[in-house]
């Protein structure tokens, strides 16, 4: 397993800015970019979910700091998440070049491109949307910034499951930036980073067939999204200290992360799928000093929504993050998008019968 993989599952940096407008009116615009063509979403070998990535255009004029990020998804039933990436200077040409077509590309992971591929952790975060979450809005004084003719990368994550009857049309979605101009504005570094936890489910008792074996549910896995869908799962078991070759299942996930620099935490954010029941983020546990940085039970896949802290909380060299998850693998027997597959034992994975335990926090150094 490449090094850049594993390192990946666990910390993915985007930059922002802290923005103080200049004196006077600022001039706020808005620029739009839509997928060039529509796309009908198919999964590959039987599969429930399709990952396609687009190159975006929008067109900006000057460089600018964005001050949100509207995601509009045409078919929003079956659309799970979206990505926007950055678009490196090494990687544009290869983009460029796959997109010729205006019809996008396949990219289970990152956006599919060069240094991007191994994962989309590692890849270049400019803005994502998952249901519930709306506009992307910076906080108060807080932006990312954007240059003059940037383009980015959209990555569509379509999940076929809960399109209703199965039947699919064609999806155009479309982003709207809203910014303000770059010249004169004061600006601070922002952070973002991702905590991942292993995933290791086991078929309920009394609930039996072949890919309640691991093994077989991992194989299934990796063809349904990619091979490296297995490899990210004992990644992520490494990682956090656990044998990556027989794990105990737990309905419980939990992972430390020792921190190596100061950071003063001002939002944090779930992530998992239709498994979870409770997501939280903890500062030294079990210790004097414990802090909850986030505590979301009775999780809703519909309302992955930040919440921003009521006070910044420091973080110091040497300090640890845990990132605990419970899950109820016997919603697969309940919950009608799930129901009707076969029973599995279920991991980390991409799609959306798959799982993961995923905090994130915003932070400033």
């Amino acid at each position: 397993m490449k090094v850049r993989t594993i390192v990946g599952l666990v910390t993915v940096l985007v930059l922002g800015l802290l923005v103080t407008p200049p004196a006077g009116a600022v001039k706020t615009k808005f620029y739009t970019a839509k997928m060039v063509k529509a796309h009908l979403p198919s999964a590959p070998n039987n599969g429930t979910d399709d990952y396609r990535c687009f190159l975006l255009d929008p067109k900006v004029t000057e460089d600018s700091i964005i001050k949100s990020v509207e995601f509009k998804p045409q078919k929003k039933a079956y659309v799970h998440h979206a990505i926007m990436f950055r678009v490196t200077e090494a990687d544009l040409k290869e983009a460029e070049t796959v997109d010729k077509n205006g019809k996008g590309w396949p990219c289970f992971g990152g956006s599919g491109l060069g240094s991007m591929f191994s994962s989309f952790l590692t890849s270049p975060w400019l803005s994502s949307w998952a249901p519930g979450r709306g506009k992307d809005v910076s906080p108060e004084g807080y932006g990312v910034p954007f240059k003059k003719g940037e383009k980015l990368v959209l990555q569509v994550h379509y999940n076929l499951l809960a399109a209703q009857n199965r039947k699919l049309k064609s999806d155009q979605s479309k982003i709207i930036i809203e910014a303000i101009p770059a010249r004169g504005a004061k600006v601070k570094q922002l952070e973002l980073e991702l905590f991942a936890a292993p995933v290791e489910l086991a078929c309920p008792p009394g609930i039996t067939g072949p890919l309640c074996d691991r093994r077989n549910s991992l194989l299934d896995l990796a063809s349904r999204t990619s091979a490296a869908s297995a490899f990210e799962a004992a990644g992520i078991n490494v990682l956090c200290k656990n044998d990556p070759f027989n794990p105990k299942p737990s309905l419980v996930s939990r992972c430390d992360r020792v921190m190596d620099k100061n950071l003063t935490v001002v939002a944090a954010a779930p992530h998992m799928h239709l498994l979870g029941r409770s997501l939280k983020l903890i500062l030294n546990p079990g210790t004097p000093g414990e802090t909850i940085l986030l505590d979301r039970q009775n999780y809703d896949f519909d309302d992955q929504s930040s919440t921003v802290l009521k006070k910044p909380v420091a973080v110091k060299p040497g300090d640890t993050i845990r990132v605990e998850c419970t899950f109820d693998p016997t919603l697969r027997q309940k919950l009608p998008a799930l129901r009707d597959l076969e029973p599995r034992y279920v991991t980390w994975g991409e799609g959306s019968s798959d799982e993961m335990c995923l905090g994130v926090i915003a932070a400033t150094e």
